[in-house]
């Protein structure tokens, strides 16, 4: 949501209406909430409000735990717990200066960290060009890796807590979420927000106004609308694909189909759709598809003609 150009605060709040969606729905079907909350985990992507994203993170892990406890009356305290995997911004990355995506990615991880996030990933400094070069990827690895190893924040539990600043700061963002947590809940739910084009309008307005900010120098980007070098830029290796990968693939996939049992591949595939179709989990049923050896454009394709490709609502 965060790299589709929405904000800090309707990232967090929009997952959490999925997850609340998702698990009054698995509630409904008889699972254990205590069952299903552990095996659950979020993914946000992190920008360059150095506190503000620190922050964030601290609110939603302790909103998400009243979430659980109250709401679903979860007793196990993992079933509790905001686990996150946190990708630093490739929004932010930018094609001119991109060494400069090193310094920019480096603080975004360090303020991920900080705000407790369990689990990490380094946008590269070319990801603006292209896929990661293996040299590139390495660097973002070794970010990772020294903030770990050698700055030794790891070692303690929550370092920012008790500053004044990022308390106060954690208290407003909770507020912001809760507020539009409300805002979803009020328009039926995050699938019926979703549905009647409202969360797609505010994410577009949203983008749009930030958008105008960056072009008119309202929120700076060194090297792009402030500080501007005249300094000619030494060129990047950028990543291309090995000769022939394609064909490769290709071969592969044809390699696949005729090793594999084809009436069972079809009766996997005929399953799955039967499933598709009515309200049964489709889970065990793709499960089946993939033992068979259908491939994923097989099983999309299942998925395609029975429910439709999805395009935004009309009111959007």
């Amino acid at each position: 949501m965060r790299e589709f150009g929405t904000s800090s605060v309707t990232e967090i709040a929009v997952a959490f209406a999925n997850a609340i969606e998702t698990l009054e729905n698995l509630a409904s079907r008889g699972h254990d909430i205590d069952f299903i909350a552990k095996r659950l985990a979020f993914f946000w992507s992190i920008s360059n409000d150095f506190f503000d994203e620190a922050a964030r993170i601290r609110a939603a892990r302790r909103l998400w735990s009243r979430i659980m406890k109250y709401k679903f009356g979860a007793k196990d305290p993992r079933s509790q717990w905001m686990r996150c995997h946190v990708q630093t911004s490739g929004l932010t990355l930018t094609r001119q200066e991109p060494l400069n995506n090193i310094v920019i990615a480096s603080y975004q991880a360090l303020a991920a960290v900080l705000g407790e996030a369990q689990s990490l990933h380094v946008s590269s400094y070319d990801e603006a060009y292209a896929v990661p070069t293996e040299e590139a990827a390495l660097l973002s690895l070794r970010t990772q890796q020294i903030i770990q190893a050698e700055t030794a924040i790891t070692e303690v539990v929550d370092p920012l807590g008790g500053s004044y600043y990022v308390e106060a700061l954690t208290d407003e963002i909770e507020k912001r979420i809760i507020d539009e947590l409300s805002q979803i809940e009020a328009q039926g739910g995050y699938v019926k927000a979703i549905e009647i084009g409202w969360l797609h309008r505010k994410i577009a307005m949203y983008f749009q106004t930030e958008q105008a900010k960056m072009e008119s120098g309202e929120i700076p980007i060194v090297g792009l609308n402030c500080y501007k070098s005249d300094l000619k830029e030494a060129p990047i290796d950028v990543f291309t694909y090995p000769e022939g990968a394609e064909e490769r693939q290709i071969d592969k996939l044809a390699r696949l189909k005729d090793e594999r049992d084809e009436a069972k591949a079809q009766r996997a595939l005929k399953a799955l759709e039967d499933a598709c179709a009515s309200d049964t989990n489709i889970v065990p049923y793709s499960l089946e598809c993939a033992r068979a050896g259908c491939s994923e454009g097989e099983v999309f394709k299942v998925f395609k003609k029975t429910y439709g490709l999805w395009s935004p609502p009309e009111a959007f």
